[in-house]
């Protein structure tokens, strides 16, 4: 009996000294572990966005050259870069020899005119004289078809009074031949009829012979009479023709002097050059002058199509950037873009991704690129206009939106280690730490989501906790379950 109580005195005695100890080293631990500073950061619970940083050059989306349809020289440019309204003077081109050029077309377009008005004249007057000529043939034509009438009737009528007085001679011919032959009248009487006869016979040949002649006369003279007319009528048509001819002729001239006075009237007023749309009028490099290649200047000569001035639209405005092979996969148009301007880097502009390029290609040395990187163009539109803060030209940061987790626990992505291949955050207690297993998931450039033992509200640590802080929560622990047990 005396010996189990003896062993049990000792029992005691030992568990009473191992608590002791353990207090004792706990104390120590909580000491150790509050001399040591471990940053942490809170676990958080709401949405993580996914974004992929990249940075561009911002650029008008309108970019409108404002060019010269013509060649000359400057006699007048606006300032570089001033604010333009449509129908604001940009520059002017020198007027001078094209207004000489105008006045000398002037008065060759009233010479023209005048020489028109010559020409209808005379015209008219070649044409009424050829009509009068050709009146006059025709009246002719009219008086010798009359007069030839009248003598064809005339020598047709003594023709007929022959033939009649001829009849008569033939028959007194028979009737004193019949008498003859009963011998009622003498010999004589039948020469005397048969002369009659044949001098009657003799006048109406002779009537017939100056028929034909006055027949085939007459002819003539209406044959001449309408060659007459013919040639004065074919007169007036080449009188009309050469007059129409002329009058065209002097047209044609009077109206290429117009065109050239049009012509010369539309290049002095394409001398002055005005902005065709709101925005920043900014002078171009004047390339011609290699290699100075400085901008426009009051004096230079411009050429046909040269653009010594750009407009750029500030109300809309775009940003090119260029994105590597690894990313462009996760691309594409009508992603949300957030822009960040270093003249502005509280503020956020909103845009669109509009067009991401199918083709890669090497990435520019000039413009920061690595060489032989290969690269896509992406082009991104602003729905935010801020032409104050918001130039043509200047870098800019992006954030292009490519996923959103509406609802994750989320640590800072230094808060996530490595432990034998498997992910681990370490979770402050007091003044310690304890390990607690998660699995990662989607990750942003600050934020990383973890799946765990973890809830919104405790915080982490963003360094690797020293061992003794570990350890404290181990001893912790040990002195919860000791305490739980006496209890």
């Amino acid at each position: 009996m005396r010996r189990a109580a003896y062993s049990m005195v000792v029992v005691v005695v030992l568990a009473g000294a191992a608590g002791i100890i353990w207090r004792v080293r706990t104390v120590d631990a909580r000491a150790a572990a509050a001399r040591v500073t471990v940053p942490t950061a809170p676990v958080a619970q709401g949405a993580l966005v996914v974004t992929l940083p990249a940075n561009g050059v911002l650029e008008s989306a309108q970019e409108i050259p404002v060019r010269s349809e013509i060649a000359g020289n400057l006699i007048e440019i606006c300032a570089d870069n001033t604010p333009v309204t449509p129908g604001d003077i940009v520059f002017r081109l020198d007027t001078k020899e094209l207004v000489d050029q105008r006045d000398e077309l002037a008065r060759g377009l009233t010479d023209a005119q005048e020489a028109l008005i010559t020409e209808k004249s005379d015209g008219d007057v070649r044409v009424t004289q050829a009509t009068g000529d050709a009146d006059a043939a025709r009246e002719s034509l009219k008086l010798a078809q009359e007069k030839a009438q009248a003598e064809r009737e005339k020598i047709a009528a003594q023709v007929k009074f022959a033939e009649g007085e001829t009849a008569r001679s033939e028959r007194e011919l028979a009737r004193a031949q019949r008498l003859a032959k009963l011998n009622y009248i003498p010999g004589t009487k039948l020469r005397d009829a048969e002369k009659a006869y044949r001098a009657q016979q003799f006048a109406l040949d002779q009537q017939r012979a100056l028929q034909a002649d006055t027949d085939k006369r007459t002819a003539e003279q209406v044959q001449d009479q309408q060659s007459a007319l013919d040639l004065a009528l074919h007169a007036l048509e080449t009188a009309k023709a050469d007059v129409q001819e002329n009058l065209g002729d002097a047209r044609i001239k009077v109206a290429e002097a117009k065109r050239k006075l049009v012509e010369v009237e539309k290049k002095i007023s394409q001398c002055t050059v005005v902005a065709p749309a709101a925005g920043l009028a900014v002078i171009e490099t004047n390339t011609e002058n290699w290699p100075e290649r400085r901008p426009y200047r009051l004096g230079d000569q411009v050429g046909s199509g040269a653009a010594p001035v750009k407009v750029y639209d500030f109300k809309r405005m775009q940003v090119r950037c260029q994105i590597g092979e690894m990313d462009v996969t996760r691309l594409h148009a009508g992603q949300e873009v957030f822009v960040f301007s270093p003249s502005q880097a509280t503020r956020r502009y909103r845009g669109k991704v509009a067009i991401v390029e199918e083709l890669a290609h090497e990435s520019n040395v000039w413009q920061g690129g690595t060489p032989g990187k290969k690269v896509f163009g992406v082009l991104v539109t602003l729905a935010d206009a801020d032409p104050a803060h918001l130039r043509p030209g200047m870098t800019v940061d992006m954030e292009i939106v490519l996923g959103e987790v509406r609802q994750a626990t989320m640590v800072p992505i230094r808060a996530v280690f490595k432990q034998k291949g498997a992910s681990v955050v370490y979770r402050a207690r007091g003044d310690a730490f304890e390990r607690v297993p998660v699995t990662a998931g989607t990750r942003n450039d600050l934020r990383v989501e973890v799946h765990g033992n973890v809830r919104a509200g405790d915080r982490v640590a963003l360094e690797r906790p020293p061992v003794a802080a570990l350890r404290a929560v181990r001893r912790l622990r040990a002195v919860r379950r000791l305490r739980s047990r006496e209890g």
